[in-house]
């Protein structure tokens, strides 16, 4: 217990969300108008400088009328928090505006203010917006700047830049929104910290009476089924085998619950060995022990399962096991599991019982319905039913555990059929293309794409004196850097590696013949920044990401290298090879530096965030749900556990006396175990009943 006024709930221990504001931020703020007075500054100075480096010389009006439109476009981001949208009218149109007045292309009039406002909307408008927004302020750069440039060359060019500009800058601003509003959903997590813990506790009593239902009523209600029937045939030699059968199912059902209740142990240790192919067989061979008759079919190549799927797919076998032997004594039952690529299909028939055949009201009333929660909570369906293809509903299952009257439908004149299929992967494992796969194809095809066309694209290419050969061989070479670059965020140490294997191999082989083209790979080096950032920020928790500057180094220092052993003005002494290699790897490791700091700053902080916060509630979710599971093994031990053991004396008694003894012990055994299935629907039923707040 906390102090006094102090608070003891994760959030506040964790604190803000690194880059979230405790609230809205008040309107003015000194970033809204540093950001634009900043960005005036570089476009007014960067025009001048481009305009000198150029030789462009516009009149004295073309001049105070391009600084008029970046100072009107600066000042309107003033206001780009809190009007997005005609804020980024406004740049797009004055940005536009500043072009035509300078009569170039090749100037920083435009491409900054525009850019800054289609990030704020982005970060404050829905994806249609944002799309919008990305789309008119490239149509408008596009179509200002087209009757400037020479060719149609140059026009596929600087629209290719365009569309990849602006698309990566929404993704960044949609990303930026995403990962504002998650981080505020995880506080308000941690803030309501106790409203999870109880609905932690609350579907662990669900999962609890589920498998509790699962585990004890299929073996108990096996026992009374065969117990009782052969207590009525007077045969010596069928009772000591029917008490036999009944010690062995008695002692499975006490370690079975157990297991079930262990607070050490993972939930259900069924799926561990990821497969169907071991547990099937023991629970059918059970069966037949008992005298029922079921045949088991395994078809497909067996997979390791999850092992959620792998215990669902067994309990399903299970309860429609019980179910049939509840319903359907002594009809035979086929139980069929079928590998599919995606899914495992299982499926459970029974014939109709015979006429003489005595059925026994045992069920819960959950059988189905529990059936049915396990097969949706992974995604899969389930459907139970008569062979005519009349399959019970989910309301008419619910209504069914519902009723007092009757517990559980059984097979009609036909038999009883079950059929589920379970997605054998989980329904987030495929990658969606969302706001970060766009940014991650952006990136990748910008740093692939750029130095791609300035190596072919005319009038003044790059490569412009290769054959066609080497044109293809160094375009699917350029092309290639940006394909490791789409799994930056998973696996970010292999697309580092990747990508510097690509740029070693380049450097070594086309390098050393087409010195241009190491030019190009130092062009490309936004590839290794982006490399070098995502190993910082996404790489797994207590892995060393400082070896990634020098991992994307290494391309650097072995291009450098290969420029100067090239090039006949160097003088070629022994050691030209290791300055090359310090000097480049020194300068590389000098300029990913900072994008190492920068996603260990930025982005792993908010990934570390994320982890601590996720695990906060973890911990508070387990302490729940290890005092839910302590609460259910004491009422299990006082019940079921109880009657269980009894059971198993019983039996173990009448085994050891003479065949009165046998018939007496099972009469005994048959009463312990229908009134060990009284006492677990009584704790089901109390599992059910218990309120929220307890």
């Amino acid at each position: 217990m906390g102090k006094r006024g102090q608070t003891t709930d994760g959030a506040a221990r964790l604190g803000r969300p690194p880059g979230v504001p405790k609230g809205p931020a008040p309107w003015p703020s000194v970033p809204d108008f540093a950001v634009p007075a900043l960005l005036a500054t570089v476009q007014l100075t960067g025009t001048w400088g481009l305009a000198e480096l150029n030789d462009l010389r516009p009149g004295q009006e073309r001049w105070m009328a391009a600084i008029a439109c970046v100072v009107i476009a600066c000042v309107a981001l003033i206001w780009r928090r809190t009007a997005p949208v005609p804020v980024l009218a406004a740049a797009v149109a004055f940005s536009a505006f500043g072009v035509a007045a300078m009569g170039s292309s090749d100037t920083l009039v435009a491409g900054l203010a525009d850019a800054v406002a289609l990030y704020s909307l982005a970060v404050r408008r829905e994806r249609r917006e944002a799309m919008i927004g990305g789309v008119v302020a490239g149509a408008v750069a596009l179509a200002v700047v087209a009757p400037m440039l020479r060719n149609v060359t140059d026009i596929l060019l600087n629209g290719t830049v365009n569309v990849l500009y602006y698309l990566l800058v929404t993704a960044l601003g949609q990303l930026r929104r995403q990962y504002k509003r998650r981080r505020r959903a995880l506080a308000e997590q941690l803030a309501e910290a106790e409203r999870a813990r109880r609905a932690a506790a609350e579907s662990e009593r669900e999962r609890l009476a589920r498998d509790l239902h699962d585990v004890a009523g299929h073996h108990l209600s096996a026992v009374v089924v065969h117990s009782g029937a052969v207590a009525r045939t007077a045969d010596p030699a069928l009772a000591r085998n029917a008490l036999s059968a009944a010690a062995d199912t008695g002692r499975d059902v006490l370690t079975a619950l157990s297991r079930l209740v262990d607070v050490m142990g993972p939930d259900d240790p069924d799926g561990r060995d990821g497969g169907l192919g071991t547990l099937l067989p023991q629970l059918c061979h059970g069966l037949a022990r008992l005298g029922v008759p079921v045949s088991l079919a395994i078809e497909g190549r067996a997979r390791r399962l999850r092992p959620e799927v792998g215990i669902a797919a067994y309990r399903i076998v299970q309860e429609s096991l019980t179910n049939a032997m509840r319903y359907a004594p002594g009809a035979p039952v086929a139980v069929e599991v079928r590998h599919v690529p995606g899914a495992v299909e299982v499926a459970v028939a029974n014939e109709a019982p015979g006429e003489d055949a005595a059925v026994h009201a045992l069920g819960s009333g959950r059988g189905i319905a529990g059936m049915r929660e396990r097969a949706e909570a992974l995604g899969g369906t389930l459907t139970a039913g008569p062979p005519d293809g009349s399959a019970i509903t989910a309301a008419s299952a619910a209504d069914a555990a519902d009723s007092e009257e009757a517990p559980e439908r059984g097979p009609g004149p036909g038999g009883w059929t079950v059929r589920a299929v379970l997605p054998t992967s989980p329904s987030g494992g495929r990658r969606r293309f969302g706001w970060s796969e766009v940014l991650d194809a952006t990136v990748a095809a910008f740093c692939a794409m750029v130095p791609a066309l300035l190596a072919f694209t005319p009038p003044d290419p790059i490569l412009g004196d290769v054959s066609y050969g080497e044109t293809v061989l160094i375009t699917a070479l350029l092309l290639a850097r940006g394909i490791p670059l789409w799994w930056r965020r998973r696996a970010p140490y292999l697309a580092l590696g990747g990508l510097a294997a690509l740029d070693i191999a380049g450097a070594l082989t086309v390098g050393a013949h087409t010195s241009p083209f190491l030019g190009l790979l130092l062009v490309g080096g936004p590839a290794e920044m982006v490399a070098v950032y995502a190993v910082a920020g996404y790489a797994r928790r207590g892995r060393p990401t400082w070896p990634a500057p020098f991992i994307g180094a290494a391309p650097w220092a072995v291009t450098f290298t290969t420029l100067m052993v090239t090039d006949p003005d160097t003088d070629q002494s022994l050691g030209v090879v290791p300055f090359g290699l310090g000097a480049g790897g020194v300068f590389g490791i000098l300029v990913l530096l900072p994008f190492w700091a920068w996603g260990k700053a930025v982005t792993g902080r908010g990934q570390r965030w994320e982890a601590t916060a996720r695990e906060t509630m973890a911990a508070r979710k387990g302490e729940a749900v290890q005092a839910e599971r302590h609460r259910v093994a004491l009422g299990l031990r006082a019940t079921v556990l109880d009657h269980t053991a009894r059971l198993v004396r019983a039996a173990e008694a009448g085994l050891a006396g003479t065949g009165e003894d046998a018939q007496a012990a099972l009469v005994a055994v048959t009463e312990h175990a229908r009134a060990a299935l009284l006492d677990m629907r009584a704790l089901l039923d109390t599992l059910e009943d218990t309120p929220e707040e307890a």
